[in-house]
């Protein structure tokens, strides 16, 4: 219930100040894909929440978990606005 409240009154105060709310989907692969600018790797090993940075074994970039999830998922809401 806390959650849906939450999301609630975000989308109201979105509203209210005229901005959007673009829910991205909770099964999202956030952590999985590869941030990098046209790699898009898909590592399903960090679903292990233990893995907290992985190497990309297509770009070689390196990841913090937390940090690639929050990029993708900037990256899918503005695909989806």
């Amino acid at each position: 219930v806390a959650w849906a409240e939450f999301r609630r009154q975000l989308e109201y105060k979105a509203t209210w100040y005229g901005r959007q709310v673009i829910v991205v989907g909770s099964q999202f692969p956030s952590s999985q894909l590869c941030s990098t600018p046209g790699c898009g790797y898909r590592n399903k090993d960090t679903k292990d929440l233990a893995v907290r940075q992985w190497e990309c074994p297509q770009c070689h970039v390196v990841h913090d978990r937390d940090v690639n999830a929050a990029q993708n998922i900037v990256n899918e809401a503005k695909r989806l606005a």
